[in-house]
């Protein structure tokens, strides 16, 4: 998108183009300079421009005025916001003078953001920190969005496969960031978004599975990138967007969910867990009894605290603390726990009751990336796990879905779906639970009956 600007008349530019010289109109202003002060509005008045952009291949300008006001050696452009030459005038000496007294920030901070001129041709760091500052994301939610778009574009622009991405302590992966944040987002089409997915799955070859999760975490990447692109906050952005988004007609691909299937024998797993786990490893049997017996996630069981239990009632409060925001709306609850179990965790408590209820590390406030207090807890019962046959790549969510399995064999989907927190019943049906009660044919009584007959 180009951008030209024509200086305030009553005729059109064509017309201004032609029957005023380029000396004229600079004898004009430099007449303006000489006889007005800059705190008067008719200073300005001869400085208005009506800023032109080219869109679908054809001109077009804006009907409001703008401004470029220059002051100690910075210069920016302000839209005024009106069409009347008069008022739009009195804006501009206004900001002129907010500038003068204040300096640039208080005077931006006063007219922004309606009055600041969009950028013209940003980039996908000047996207990223005006979505920042202006969606109002959760900082968890807007790190993981922005990770998935900038992977996106990495790979798009060949940036991809490079080990300064990971290079956190030398500094490599702060100028792998600013590499890519510099890249155009215009350039970032549609069209590069479909070879990207593309891409990623081929990557998987012609092995099924691998092309069935491949397309499961390309849909992931590309629907956290979309939302970066929500217009509830694109109308809010100071820069100026390219007329065609990324992710423009981009369809998400349906892809069959990966349904649980469970391996575990809960009853041995729990007797192994109660003999030798509690013994040789309380903590990680508290973490083993929360998200078996309780369905918590990992998050939830890392910031859970003493004081959120009620034993009486067999109530584990799960909510918001001071360090620990929660996924979802939903997922703040009271969870009824069984009593057995109940007393099963008040037995392992700690003292206090401001003490984490899986004692390991302090909290690491400000900490700008996701971590786990107890994540040295949470390995060593990983370890465990495994050598009980439990092999999956998340064992603890492994835990938390035989959980949900359980409660729909014994009370139904509905339940398995408030037990688990989810905020709707098909997440619940197609990828959390599996149904343990046996549905067969009763063949055996027919054979029964046959019997009789002869």
């Amino acid at each position: 998108m180009q951008l030209e600007t024509t200086l305030q008349n009553s005729k059109s530019g064509q017309e201004v183009a032609k029957n005023s010289s380029p000396p004229e109109r600079s004898r004009r202003r430099n007449s303006a300079r000489r006889q007005l002060s800059k705190t008067h509005k008719d200073y300005w008045k001869v400085r208005l421009e009506k800023r032109c952009y080219t869109s679908a291949g054809e001109l077009a300008e804006v009907n409001e005025w703008s401004v470029r006001i220059q002051h100690l050696g910075k210069r920016r452009s302000f839209a005024l916001g009106t069409s009347n030459a008069e008022a739009a005038a009195v804006k501009a000496r206004d900001c002129y003078l907010a500038i003068y007294a204040g300096g640039w920030e208080a005077a931006e901070a006063r007219f922004n953001p309606e009055m600041i001129v969009q950028r013209d041709d940003p980039t996908v760091g000047d996207f990223l920190r005006e979505v920042e500052a202006k969606a109002g994301l959760k900082p968890k939610t807007f790190r993981n969005y922005s990770s998935y778009f900038r992977r996106i574009v990495a790979d798009s622009f060949g940036m991809g496969d490079t080990d300064d991405k990971f290079a956190h302590r030398n500094g490599g992966h702060t100028a792998w960031l600013e590499r890519v944040d510099k890249v155009r987002l215009a350039a970032v089409t549609p069209a590069r978004i479909e070879e990207w997915r593309k891409s990623y799955i081929r990557a998987a070859q012609d092995n099924p599975l691998r092309q069935g999760s491949a397309t499961r975490s390309s849909n992931s990447y590309l629907r956290c990138a979309r939302s970066l692109f929500s217009k509830k906050w694109l109308k809010k952005l100071k820069v100026r967007l390219p007329e065609v988004l990324p992710f423009h007609e981009v369809v998400i691909k349906k892809s069959r969910p990966p349904k649980y299937q469970s391996s575990i024998n809960p009853a041995k797993l729990l007797q192994a867990a109660r003999q030798h786990l509690a013994a040789e490893n309380p903590e990680a049997y508290k973490v083993f009894l929360l998200a078996f017996g309780a369905g918590l996630r990992k998050g939830e069981i890392d910031a859970l605290e003493c004081g959120h239990f009620d034993f009486e009632k067999g109530i584990v409060v799960v909510e918001p603390t001071e360090f620990h925001d929660l996924k979802t709306e939903e997922s703040e609850a009271a969870v009824e726990v069984d009593q057995a179990l109940a007393q099963e965790l008040k037995r392992l408590m700690p003292v206090a009751s401001r003490f984490y209820v899986v004692v390991d590390a302090p909290p690491r406030p400000g900490l700008n990336r996701q971590y786990y207090r107890a994540e040295s807890v949470f390995q060593s019962l990983y370890k465990w796990l495994s050598e009980q046959g439990v092999k999956a790549p998340r064992p603890l969510h492994t835990l938390r879905k035989e959980f949900g399995s359980m409660i729909n064999s014994r009370f139904g989907l509905f339940a398995a779906m408030t037990a688990l927190r989810h905020s709707n019943i098909t997440t619940t049906s197609e990828y959390y639970v599996d149904n343990k009660r046996r549905i067969a044919f009763p063949i055996a009584e027919l054979f029964e009956a046959e019997q009789k007959q002869q």
